[in-house]
């Protein structure tokens, strides 16, 4: 029997209207090495299982009886895999042609490499880059848990937490990151087995992050690969899921926090909480009325914007994000001062609605204060 190189873990949880893709993608684009495919279903209402067994007999499926959760579901990936490098992707993502061999050749030729991640691009013109993951600590819970970055966006710690995605997404080389998404994660796997696999405690979120930090604490690099890509449609997960989303983000994030920095961590996030619900609060009964947002609607299934040319610029950059603090967003680079995008990108935002800037770029890749903020909608 051939070695396998990659073993593909893929947690599915009422995906039926994406897994197929998916499986197909990886199928079409993976000749030339090894590979093998696990499937494991939490519990799906959707038929998910069912229509991985018609279309993939091939496939190893292992069927939950109750929704397990994304860690402890790819650790039950694991136990039965054989392949030399673990690949955790998630189901809602197309992998793009021999995406999986490159990463394959630069983890076989970096000994030190404990994680790689790759390009994603999150829209269907293949437009927007997700950006990299920074792993979770006590300065980015002031960015993640509170509205700083959309109150001072442009200060030293919202420069900082958004400088490195504009690094990631200029370069034509591998680089070494804090960390790369879970939504496509190739570990090691003497490097997975080493810190003993994924925190079974986290149900759904921060379970990346602290695997990547146990990882990391063990000597080895995690590397970004940018001619590798991927399509992934973002939060297309959790479309189907009754699960209460805002909860068990709180719960891991409390979790991960008391892990990590002990009580103290957990208290300060319970504070910071506490602090943004006040703030929004406040927004809400004084400044209801004030609207710092230019609207943009589709005209012809398309969504159009201009805006005035910067002196010294070279080019911009605009960005996307469901959130007006732009803590999680995607972005991509123009030549001119003008966007053109398919309205369908409207469909990959909650509710059909986000947010959209645009900064000048400068020639030594600095970039300038946001030039215009928009709330795009149907």
């Amino acid at each position: 029997m051939s070695p396998i190189d990659v073993t593909i873990s893929i947690v599915s949880y009422n995906s039926k209207n994406v897994i197929a893709d998916c499986i197909s993608s990886l199928i079409e684009t993976t000749q030339g090495i090894n590979i093998e495919i696990v499937v494991v279903d939490n519990c799906s209402e959707d038929g998910s299982a069912g229509l991985v067994k018609s279309l993939f007999p091939h496939v190893r499926l292992i069927e939950n009886r109750e929704n397990i959760g994304f860690g402890r579901a790819h650790n039950r990936s694991f136990r039965v895999s054989r392949g030399k490098y673990f690949l955790v992707l998630n189901p809602d993502t197309i992998v793009f042609p021999n995406a999986i061999q490159k990463m394959v050749e630069f983890m076989d030729s970096h000994a030190h490499a404990g994680v790689a991640g790759c390009k994603i691009f999150w829209d269907d013109e293949n437009n927007f880059m997700f950006p990299d993951l920074k792993i979770h600590n006590l300065k980015t819970s002031l960015i993640h848990f509170t509205p700083f970055c959309r109150l001072f966006p442009n200060s030293l710690i919202a420069q900082w937490h958004w400088r490195t995605a504009y690094d990631m997404w200029n370069t034509k080389l591998p680089m070494e990151v804090d960390g790369v998404t879970g939504g496509l994660m190739m570990v090691r796997r003497v490097a997975f087995k080493s810190v003993g696999l994924f925190d079974e405690n986290f149900f759904l979120f921060f379970e990346e992050h602290d695997l990547l930090k146990r990882i990391k604490k063990k000597g080895w690099k995690i590397y970004y690969l940018p001619d590798a890509e991927i399509r992934h449609y973002f939060e297309e997960s959790f479309r189907n899921s009754s699960i209460d989303i805002g909860a068990v983000y709180m719960q891991s994030a409390l979790y991960y926090y008391r892990k990590h920095y002990k009580f103290p961590g957990y208290l300060f996030i319970q504070m910071l909480t506490l602090l943004s619900k006040l703030v929004h609060s406040f927004e809400s009964k004084f400044l209801h009325s004030k609207n710092m947002y230019a609207e943009v609607r589709p005209v012809n299934s398309r969504l159009t914007i201009t805006w005035p040319s910067q002196k010294g610029a070279i080019r911009y950059l605009a960005e996307v994000s469901y959130s007006p603090a732009f803590s999680d967003r995607g972005g991509m680079y123009v030549e001119t001062n003008t966007l053109s995008l398919k309205s369908v990108l409207l469909n990959r935002l909650p509710n059909k609605t986000g947010f959209l800037r645009i900064l000048p770029v400068y020639a030594d890749n600095s970039t300038g204060r946001v030039i215009q903020l928009m709330k795009i909608t149907e």
